[in-house]
C-alpha cells in the first residue's frame, strides 16, 4: 500500500485497524451469544414439586408437558434468555428414570446439560460418574425421618434407636450410615424398600419411622393421606440437617468431564438460575399452582395441592431456602462441604467406594459462576 502524504497514510490505516477491531468485536458477541446449548436439557431427582420449582420458573407455567416421558419443555423465558438458549426441557427423576442415580445417567445421555445432585452424591461418585455442583437450589435440605407421636415417644435422635421402629428409606441413601454410626438407629431398624409410596405407613398404621421431605409429606400426612385408621393425623420429624448431616440437595451439577467446554455458558447462565429461584420466592403461585396441573396429567402416585404448596413456601421463608454467605442464591459454603465429606469418608469406606485421594469441596463444587448472581431481598 502507497500512502502520501504520511498523515493520510495513518489516517487510512487507523481505519482499517477500526474495522477490524469492529469486526472481531462481533465475532466475540456472536460466539458469547452461542456458548449454550438451543435446548437447555435439565434432569432432576423426582417428581415435579414445589422444592425444583426454581427451575420450573426458566419455562413459567405455560409449558407443554409429555405424559409419556414425564418431561416438561417450552421457550425459556425473556428474561432468563441467555448464551443461545432457546427453550428448556426439564426431566422428571425418580420412577420416571427407574430409580437411576442422576449421576450414571448423565454419563449416558450426553443431552443433559445440568442435573440435579445432592453434595453427598457428587462425593460418593466422584471416583466414577464425576459431576461438579455449580449453583445450589436450597440452601437447607427438607430430607427429614418422619415418626407417629402417638405411637413413638422420640424427642431427642437417640430415641430412634431406643424405639426399635423399623426405619423405611431409599437403598444407597448415604446420610442412613450417618445415622447408624451416630447411634441415632441401629442396623436392625433399617429397611431399604421405600418407593417413595405412603402404602407401607399405612399400611402399619404409622409403625414405621419414614424418610421424606419436610416441606412436602408432613403436610400430605397431616390433612390428606387416610394413614391413621382411615384419617389424617399428626406426624414429628427431624430434618437430617438438624441431625449435623448438612447437604446440599440437588445442586445444579455438570459432568467433571464436560466442565471446561460448557463453562462460557456457565458463566451466563448460573446467575440467571439464581434469578430464577429469586423471582419465585417473589412471586411463587403462577408456577406453584402449574405444577399441580403438571402432575395431575403425569397420573403418577405424586399429587401435590395448594395446601402442600403453601406448606412449603412457608418452610422455605423459614430457613429452607436462604442466601449463601456470599450473598448470592447461588454458591455452596465450601467449609460446610468440606465438613460433610469428612463425616463420608468413614461411610464410603465401610462401602468400599472408591474416591480420589484428595477429595474435597473443590472436587464436588465450583462456585465461580456464581459471580454476579443476586440474592434473595
Amino acid at each position: 500500500m502507497k500512502c502520501r502524504p504520511i498523515a493520510r497514510c495513518l489516517a487510512l490505516l487507523l481505519a482499517v485497524g477500526l474495522v477490524a477491531a469492529a469486526c472481531s468485536g462481533g465475532d466475540d458477541e456472536e460466539a458469547a451469544s452461542t456458548v449454550c446449548p438451543t435446548n437447555l436439557v435439565i434432569q432432576t431427582d423426582w417428581w415435579p414439586e414445589i422444592e425444583h420449582i426454581g427451575t420450573y420458573q426458566l419455562i413459567g407455567p405455560n409449558g407443554t408437558s409429555d405424559p409419556e416421558t414425564f418431561r416438561y419443555s417450552g421457550p425459556i423465558q425473556e428474561q432468563y434468555k441467555v448464551g443461545g438458549i432457546e427453550t428448556v426441557e426439564i426431566r422428571a427423576g425418580g420412577d420416571a428414570i427407574s430409580f437411576s442415580p442422576v449421576t450414571s445417567v448423565m454419563y449416558e445421555d450426553s443431552d443433559i446439560t445440568l442435573g440435579y445432585v445432592n453434595t453427598s452424591d457428587a462425593a460418593k461418585d466422584a471416583g466414577t460418574n464425576h459431576v461438579i455442583g455449580v449453583a445450589k437450589t436450597l440452601d437447607i435440605n427438607p430430607q427429614m425421618v418422619m415418626w407417629n407421636p402417638a405411637r413413638y415417644d422420640i424427642s431427642e435422635p437417640a430415641d430412634m434407636a431406643a424405639s426399635g421402629a423399623r426405619f423405611l428409606y431409599f437403598d444407597g441413601s448415604t446420610y442412613v450410615d450417618f445415622i447408624v454410626s451416630s447411634g441415632f438407629m441401629t442396623e436392625d431398624q433399617l429397611d431399604p424398600s421405600y418407593a417413595g409410596a405412603p402404602d407401607q405407613f399405612i399400611e402399619s398404621n404409622g409403625g414405621i419411622i419414614q424418610q421424606g421431605f419436610a416441606t412436602n409429606e408432613i403436610y400430605k400426612y397431616e390433612n390428606e393421606i387416610e394413614w391413621n385408621n382411615g384419617a389424617p393425623a399428626d406426624v414429628e420429624f427431624f430434618l437430617i440437617h438438624d441431625l449435623g448431616f448438612e447437604d446440599y440437595p440437588a445442586m445444579y451439577s455438570v459432568r467433571a468431564d464436560r466442565l471446561e467446554e460448557l463453562s462460557g455458558c456457565l458463566e451466563l447462565l448460573v446467575p440467571k438460575l439464581a434469578q430464577a429461584w429469586v423471582d419465585f420466592f417473589a412471586d411463587p403461585d403462577p408456577i406453584a399452582n402449574a405444577l399441580i396441573s403438571l402432575n395431575a396429567e403425569y397420573n403418577t402416585y405424586w399429587e401435590l395441592s395448594t395446601g402442600i404448596n403453601n406448606k412449603a413456601k412457608e418452610m422455605f421463608a423459614d430457613g429452607i431456602m436462604a442466601n449463601s454467605p456470599d450473598g448470592t442464591y447461588c454458591s455452596m459454603d465450601e467449609g460446610r462441604v468440606n465438613g460433610l465429606i469428612e463425616i463420608l469418608k468413614p461411610t464410603f469406606d465401610n462401602r468400599g467406594i472408591e474416591y480420589p485421594d484428595d477429595l474435597s469441596a473443590t472436587t464436588v463444587v465450583d462456585n465461580s459462576f456464581c459471580a454476579g448472581a443476586p440474592g434473595l431481598s
